[in-house]
């Protein structure tokens, strides 16, 4: 796989990083006398970070921006199966893989630390703190995917409110006040993502805003009720 030459770079030291106390890359650096192989990259909106076939070889941190990763159907439309946006880990599902299964693409300007999988199974052997980072991970992956075929059985407003709540925890926002999130990816693509049409989205946004359980403006959400998103689930 050939990594989008976009500025790529040997990483500096973690601790100019605001994220390094909770990020996978900087507990790879943490190897004495070793950088761990992290390297940080800009990545241009639209341009791809794997293809469906290449070689696994790094998981990414995505410090800043976002991207999704998708399937094309035999139809030849896109099948989002998930959005990657800041402290989120992308390719863990190709982990125990030798080549990725989806394409990863970036949604905006993006920036990564591209994480060598050889120094990710390495550190996994070395640390129990590392390997229970890259675990915790793994398992809001899982929860993910679990949401994922649930989906089906649930109305519009349910699956709307289950991704803005999927959202809030990734924020790890205090536990009382508003929770300003930010939806980089279009209203077609989260509507790909969630299995409905463009307007029925548009719809469950403008329902919620009258509810006064958020306000949206472009790509900014400002959650005002979590108690009623979360009954909405």
């Amino acid at each position: 796989m050939s990594f989008p030459p976009s500025s790529s770079q040997p990483a500096s030291p973690c601790t100019d990083c605001s994220r390094r106390d909770k990020c996978l890359g900087a507990a790879l650096n943490a190897v004495p006398g070793s950088s761990g192989g992290v390297t940080r990259s800009a990545v241009d909106r639209g341009a791809h970070l794997w293809r469906v076939g290449d070689t696994v070889d790094s998981i990414y941190v995505i410090r800043g921006g976002a991207s999704k990763t998708y399937v094309v159907s035999e139809a030849g439309n896109e099948e989002i199966r998930g959005f990657q946006l800041a402290n989120d880990v992308a390719g863990l599902d190709a982990l125990c893989g030798s080549t990725h299964r989806t394409n990863a693409r970036a949604i905006s300007r993006t920036w990564v630390c591209r994480l060598p999988i050889a120094a990710v199974r390495a550190r996994m052997s070395e640390s129990a703190e590392f390997r229970d980072g890259l675990l915790s991970k793994l398992g809001r992956e899982f929860d993910r995917l679990h949401d994922m075929l649930h989906r089906e059985r649930c109305t519009a407003d349910q699956r709307v409110a289950a991704f803005l709540v999927r959202q809030i925890e990734n924020e790890n926002p205090p536990e009382t006040g508003t929770v300003d999130l930010e939806l980089p990816m279009t209203r077609t693509d989260l509507a790909r993502y969630l299995d409905l049409a463009n307007e029925t989205v548009s719809r469950v946004f403008t329902r919620f805003q009258n509810l006064n359980i958020m306000r949206s403006t472009g790509a900014r959400c400002e959650i005002l009720d979590r108690s009623a998103l979360g009954a909405l689930c």
